[in-house]
């Protein structure tokens, strides 16, 4: 256990960029929190982020780090397909873990993390959704449920980036870009998605003939609404991200872009961030220190949970077939566990 009561002593499983940013915001701007190890396969690596926060054990297996009696709580930033086995492993040592997106490879992998955590009893699994946590989206999604524009009645999403590594395919824009979309029009709207309609086109030859950069999405909500999203990730000039909810007698949206106005030399500019960690800083620690404060409560999680995860992979791989077939389709999914209806 943690050494200072305080304080929850936190493990990083991976200490690439995400790992990094983890990391670094539990050190230095959670005083609740501490970091207490980190694992990655690159031990040098791994060591060295050990040295600049302070004291932290390395480990070069994420199961061993999850073991250990001196980690209370774990935070997952290691590769897409070890996201599940890391997960049921925090679940089989009953310790709370925040999870990156995607909480598995698949959909299947992911019903096995919900169905698991359903024997468990107790939500113990966050996923990293940190648009959840965004001051901008947050402010949106509260007027969904104030009344004083009415009902939402459609979600709109723009979800732009300036490049990405080359090994990217169609399947991987939705997996780990779409994907982000997908949770917020289900948190926005409060429904499911029942149906997606997926179109592609391929713009950047650096991708290969077959990728499509530029994803124009449909969704069918279970309660009536509609959502659009533009997923293009090769919008050379920056980086943005918009929400926007239609709704009876208004619309609220986030501001795109959100910098300030310069006036200068005869022209009107705002700057447009470079990459995402630069837009959703912010998100990422509140994400994390609101994490911290739920378990030092005592509380579950309050953010996107398992389910949430788990539904986002039988989307995007209905997406994913949408954009390969050219037609609708529609989402096979069990019914919602008891555990994650309140």
């Amino acid at each position: 256990m943690s050494g200072n009561p305080e304080q929850i002593a936190v493990g990083v499983i991976g200490t690439g960029g995400m790992g990094s940013i983890h990391a670094e915001n539990l050190h230095t701007r959670v005083a609740t929190a501490r970091l207490a190890a980190v694992s990655d396969v690159d031990a040098e690596r791994a060591g060295k982020l050990a040295e600049q926060y302070g004291s932290a054990a390395v480990f070069t297996d994420g199961a061993e780090l999850i073991r250990d009696e001196n980690v209370e709580a774990v935070v997952i930033a290691s590769p897409d397909p070890t996201h599940a086995p890391l997960v049921l492993e925090c679940l089989k040592t009953e310790k709370p873990v925040l999870c990156e997106k995607p909480l598995a490879d698949s959909a299947e992998a992911a019903l096995e993390v919900v169905e698991a955590e359903v024997k468990l009893g107790r939500k113990l699994v966050q996923v990293g959704f940190m648009r959840r946590y965004d001051p901008q989206h947050v402010a949106v999604a509260r007027k969904a449920t104030e009344g004083e524009i009415g009902r939402p009645l459609m979600f709109k999403g723009v979800h732009r980036a300036p490049e990405v590594p080359t090994s990217w395919d169609s399947e991987f824009v939705i997996r780990n870009a779409l994907v982000h979309d997908l949770d917020s029009a289900r948190w926005m709207l409060g429904q499911e998605i029942e149906e997606v309609f997926v179109r592609g086109v391929n713009n950047d030859p650096a991708l290969g003939e077959d990728t499509c950069d530029l994803q124009s999405v449909q969704l069918d909500m279970s309660g009536g609404c509609i959502a659009s999203v533009e997923v293009f990730v090769t919008a050379r000039y920056g980086y943005e991200v918009n929400a926007e909810l239609l709704c009876e007698r208004g619309i609220a949206q986030t501001p795109l872009p959100h910098d300030v106005v310069v006036r200068s030399a005869f022209n009107r500019s705002q700057r447009v961030p470079e990459g995402f960690l630069g837009r959703f800083s912010d998100a990422y620690e509140i994400e994390v220190e609101q994490w911290i404060d739920a378990l030092r409560r005592g509380e579950e999680p309050g953010g996107a949970d398992a389910w949430d995860g788990y539904i986002s992979l039988v989307a995007s791989e209905g997406c994913v077939e949408s954009l390969k077939t050219g037609s609708p389709q529609r989402l096979e999914k069990p019914e919602r566990p008891k555990l994650y209806r309140s």
